[in-house]
């Protein structure tokens, strides 16, 4: 299921709108043990910065075919092997992937869905013990040049809402990820 709002700009626009090395630096990627989990990988903006700072394994999802491709010949002219691009509706059919079996997982700029709640338990399925979700969206309180409508983008509590029961606590505060973006991040597993 294709989330609404989600039609995808010109690629260099695109990234544009973005401080890609900030977000990665964010990710503090020393502390994550692979593989990584991307849902919603579009143009592979964050896939190929990620999975080029991990030795481990990268899986990405989009359920655009377009995307999909895209993602794949860019991860392939970058040499980076342990990238697998996969045409997915997680939405409707999960990532397929085991039970906690990751240790990271993204969810950019898709979480206006109101499938939310599905996106995070698949995540949350997917995820370790100590596992992060990563979460990014556009932020509601600025004008910002693309995104959904500022009625449909998600705060901390609705996100916070959406993953009641889920096993998941949230690490730390909201982040401002300049210039257009937010982000959170979600821990399973309780605290000890």
């Amino acid at each position: 299921m294709k989330v609404f709002d989600s039609g995808m700009p010109d690629e260099a626009y695109w990234q544009s709108l973005f401080d890609i090395p900030a977000i990665v630096d964010w990710l503090n990627m020393d502390r994550v043990v692979p593989p990584v989990v991307e849902i919603g990988c579009g143009y592979g903006t964050f896939t190929l910065p990620v999975a080029g700072k991990t030795a481990g394994e990268f899986y990405a999802f989009d359920v655009e075919a377009s995307m999909v491709e895209r993602t794949r010949q860019s991860a392939g002219r970058a040499g980076l092997r342990k990238v697998h691009v996969d045409l997915r509706d997680v939405i409707d059919h999960g990532t397929g992937l085991e039970p906690e079996s990751a240790g990271l997982v993204l969810l950019f700029n898709i979480l206006h869905s109101p499938e939310r709640r599905i996106l995070l338990a698949e995540a949350s399925r997917i995820l370790r013990d100590d596992g992060v979700i990563a979460i990014i969206h556009w932020r509601k309180d600025i004008p910002t040049p693309r995104g959904p409508g500022i009625e449909s983008r998600p705060d901390k509590q609705t996100i916070l809402d959406s993953a009641a029961g889920l096993d998941l606590r949230m690490e730390g505060g909201e982040s401002a990820l300049e210039p257009y973006h937010w982000g959170m991040r979600l821990v399973k597993g309780r605290r000890p």
